[in-house]
């Protein structure tokens, strides 16, 4: 079964990407409100997969993405990138620092399984 990370600061979403990952079969999911806390249990659990939202507190996905690319924790296998404020220059931005797909919020069900089936999870 695949472990899954999601970093996420507002309780409403987080709840309902949980929800949506144990609807299609995902039970072992974690998550974080930072950036900070994330890379906390990154270096202590090693996920196969991460959502990461772009705007959060503390320390935002940018910045995660950064800390992961130098080597501050070990890397997921696959990270996605979930936010509802990025444009075309922030997309193309975490791809450059190691994103492997991206998903604009609000998203479905459907969505997030094409995700998860594009990245064969």
């Amino acid at each position: 079964m695949t472990s899954v990370l999601i970093v996420e600061d507002d309780a409403n979403t987080l709840l309902a990407v949980t929800a949506m990952l144990e609807v299609i079969g995902r039970e072992e999911v974690k998550s974080a409100r930072n950036g900070v806390e994330a890379l906390e249990m990154l270096r202590e659990e090693q996920p196969e997969l991460m959502f990461l939202d772009l705007m959060m507190p503390k320390m935002d996905g940018f910045e995660l993405l950064r800390e992961l690319r130098r080597g501050a924790a070990p890397r997921p296998a696959h990270i996605v990138v979930m936010s509802a404020h990025a444009n075309a220059a922030d997309r193309e931005g975490v791809k450059q620092l190691g994103a492997n797909q991206f998903l604009p919020k609000p998203f479905t069900l459907d969505q997030l399984e094409a995700v998860l089936e594009t990245a064969g999870l």
